[in-house]
């Protein structure tokens, strides 16, 4: 089920046709939750990793790192759920050029049912969680992002499933030493009901 998909992220700057504001883009980002997404702060772990490497960072948004479906929004409890996903890890890598960064990602997502999740036990239930990876600027601004879709197929005997994804994005950069200043977001896109039950169980991913 592996895939391979080269995404160019780009930055206009200067033909404004062909980009879109900082208004927009953050506008779009946020309508993966239909409210507030706050940007992860950079700590004093990252902070060291950071000047340590001269490549953008990569990280999993906390409160969108998981998507849980229940039968109904309102019913959100352990009996009631269908299925839920989990980014669990997020490797990269990166390539500098004079006026670029190419990040290559490799994406875990692990997967589970629900007692919800199946009607009958030869059934192969099927689900396509949908995710982005966003680019942000070194001053924070959302630059652009883009959406996939984790999709898995659970067999007849399983309860759980993982998904493997590879995605390269290519960054315009005004220089190499300013490369690391940019970050790579990666997150689920959640219904506000889903991101209120993420907020209220989910563990940060560490």
């Amino acid at each position: 089920m592996n895939t391979f998909k080269n995404t160019l992220c780009f930055i206009c700057v200067l033909l404004l046709s062909a980009c879109q504001t900082y208004d927009v883009v953050h506008e779009e980002v946020s309508d993966m939750t239909s409210g507030a997404v706050n940007l992860p702060p950079v700590g004093l772990e990252a902070s060291e990793a950071l000047l340590n490497s001269p490549c953008p960072s990569v990280e999993i948004v906390d409160d969108l790192s998981s998507l849980s479906d229940f039968i109904s929004p309102k019913k959100q409890t352990k009996s009631n759920l269908v299925s839920r996903v989990d980014l669990v890890s997020a490797e990269s890598t990166c390539k500098l050029a004079s006026k670029s960064a190419i990040v290559d990602l490799k994406l875990v997502f692990n997967g589970s049912l629900g007692n919800k999740g199946r009607k009958n036990s030869s059934d192969k239930p099927f689900f396509s969680y949908p995710f982005f990876v966003a680019v942000a600027s070194p001053s924070g601004k959302i630059l652009a992002k883009e959406i996939f879709a984790a999709s898995m197929t659970f067999g007849a005997q399983e309860t759980t499933h993982s998904y493997f994804e590879k995605l390269r994005q290519i960054i315009p950069i005004n220089s190499k030493d300013n490369a690391h200043r940019y970050r790579v977001l990666i997150g689920f896109q959640v219904t506000p009901d889903q991101l209120s039950y993420n907020r209220t169980n989910m563990v940060p991913v560490k």
